[in-house]
């Protein structure tokens, strides 16, 4: 069986965290595994799927969107049994470049919302695309309602396949902690929510250090703020990194606040090492993190920096909020996540 993974490009991201640690799984499990990306970026993520001997096809088209991308993609996926497709716009090339090949087509649904549900007028070019593809499947429960809410129809192709983390790696870094220091690691976009952290930073302890870890539209606007609120000082923006075991495994609490969000990967990667996790409460993160770590309304502030002061002041309760996140952490072991995946695939093969 050959598989091909889609996506756009490997900037640093969930999902392209994600398929970062499982596609070398998969190579592991005997399946002939590639990538294909429009463009190529030489990141940690392209490294890592490179030195597990996993080819990477590049469109070598700077523009996600050209049209050109869909008779590129014909051309490969005619040497493929099943293509993997993941986020949008390889959502739409994918389904157009597909049509009328003998091929077996995927997607995963990564998030709870996006731009394009706001604009009722796609629904049914959404419903088109979605209906050229033979498993959809959803992160979490809460991102599958949300897109059949959208879609308008339900069938036997949704499946949920909760994403996964490689809780040994996460669990068995040691590194000197940093006392009160919080971490966030996420894209500075529309769906994260860096801002509400950093204006919780004017009411706690002087001694308290924010790291925010990635990179996005966004991060000039964040930085801004932080001047404007006079916590510049206690702030590190620390752009996109290749050490986010270590940079985890030195913080003191883990913080993932998020305006949407399909799942909370970051959030798991962080309770695996056994740090308190902060979750806002939006679909798919809270479920993840509730009853384990702690949850705020999304955008409070004054809620967010008690629990922080919390966590900061009472080691017991630290250490039982710690425990209960590592415990919850394990329920998402990338190895379960990439036996389903196997199980779907050889499935679709047969048939």
């Amino acid at each position: 069986m050959k598989l091909l993974h889609v996506i756009a490009s490997l900037e640093i991201g969930g999902a392209q965290r994600l398929l970062s640690d499982l596609l070398p799984i998969q190579k592991q499990q005997g399946i002939d595994v590639s990538l294909l990306v429009s463009i190529k970026l030489d990141n940690e993520f392209s490294r890592k799927i490179e030195d597990a001997n996993i080819h990477i096809y590049s469109l070598n088209e700077p523009k996600i969107y050209s049209l050109n991308n869909i008779l590129k993609l014909r051309k490969i996926f005619k040497k493929y049994d099943i293509v993997h497709v993941h986020l949008f716009p390889s959502l739409y090339f994918a389904a157009i470049a597909s049509i009328g090949l003998n091929i077996k087509l995927l997607y995963t649904e990564h998030s709870t919302s996006n731009r394009r549900r706001g604009k009722f007028y796609l629904r049914p070019v959404e419903k088109f695309i979605y209906k050229q593809y033979d498993k959809i499947i959803s992160i979490s429960q809460q991102t599958q309602d949300a897109l059949q809410k959208w879609l308008h129809f339900s069938d036997e192709r949704f499946i949920v396949i909760n994403n996964g983390v490689n809780v040994i790696k996460f669990s068995s870094i040691q590194r000197p902690i940093i006392p009160k220091s919080l971490i966030m690691v996420s894209r500075f976009t529309e769906s994260k929510d860096q801002e509400t952290v950093i204006r919780a930073m004017k009411m706690l302890d002087s001694g308290t250090i924010l790291r925010l870890v990635g990179e996005g539209e966004n991060l000039d606007h964040c930085k801004k703020i932080a001047i404007k609120e006079g916590v510049a000082d206690n702030i590190q923006f620390l752009g996109s990194r290749s050490d986010i075991v270590e940079l985890i495994a030195e913080s003191y609490i883990g913080i993932q606040s998020s305006n949407w969000e399909g799942f909370g990967l970051t959030a798991v990667e962080i309770m695996a090492a056994g740090k308190p996790v902060i979750a806002s409460d939006v679909d798919g993160l809270k479920q993840v993190v509730e009853n384990a770590g702690e949850i705020f309304h999304r955008g409070n502030i004054c809620e967010l920096s008690k629990i922080i002061k919390h966590l900061q002041d009472d080691k017991i309760y630290y250490a039982y909020v710690a425990d209960k996140c590592k415990t919850r952490a394990s329920l998402y072991d990338i190895s379960i996540m990439a036996e389903k995946y196997k199980n779907i695939y050889y499935g679709l093969a047969k048939s």
